[in-house]
């Protein structure tokens, strides 16, 4: 008789969770669809709720501010990327890049995840100009694809395959290369096809990793 109770608060502890989980979804939802209509500096906190149909107060409970929610978007961003094959920090001699193909599949995944984030990428580029914390998630962001490239740029210089370039600077430049024509291709100034650009990046870092001996 004893056990009801305490099975009803089971269930009950899992409802709060549930709805709180979708609370958090419908915010994050709503911010999405506000982000990509309007752009992030032009949304207002209040728009957010409003799409999202919660309390006003409801809100707080989850952000202190419109920059609090950015950067819980921008980790389910890095949650995203941590979960492509590629992303093997322990293990970056196996990832392979002996063609251009090769390079395609870590540059498709990439672009894959930044077009899924277009509404927020921009945004977090500009707010780690102004912020040490959004500067630290971006470089956690940013981090795998540049360990992969700078590892592959100091194996290649001891093989004979590329010279004359400093694996942590080219890899960085190789890096800015990326973002900026992720925002370039997002905001449409860019305009091509997805995989033209996946093609064209992945043949300009190819050649850059593997140059004639």
């Amino acid at each position: 008789m004893n056990a009801a109770p305490g099975r009803n608060a089971g269930r009950g502890v899992r409802f709060v969770q549930e709805r709180s989980a979708e609370t958090l979804r419908r915010i994050l939802r709503a911010a999405t669809e506000a982000f990509s209509e309007k752009g992030y500096q032009r949304t207002t906190i209040a728009e957010i709720i409003s799409r999202a149909g919660i309390g006003h107060g409801t809100f707080w409970l989850y952000f202190r501010n419109k920059e609090d929610l950015l950067r819980h978007m921008l980790q389910e961003m890095i949650g995203e990327l941590k979960s492509l094959d590629w992303y093997r920090e322990n293990d970056m001699e196996s990832i392979a890049i002996n063609s251009v193909e090769d390079v395609k599949g870590i540059i498709r995944g990439v672009m894959d995840v930044f077009q899924r984030y277009s509404h927020i990428h921009p945004y977090v580029l500009r707010a780690s100009l102004e912020s040490e914390e959004f500067r630290r998630d971006l470089d956690e962001l940013n981090q795998p694809f540049a360990r992969i490239v700078e590892n592959k740029l100091r194996e290649h210089l001891e093989k004979g395959l590329c010279r004359d370039l400093d694996p942590q600077i080219a890899a960085r430049i190789i890096l800015a290369m990326l973002e900026f024509t992720n925002v370039q291709w997002v905001n449409r100034s860019l305009d091509c096809e997805l995989e033209e650009l996946v093609h064209n990046l992945s043949v300009m870092i190819f050649h850059t990793l593997r140059q004639p001996g």
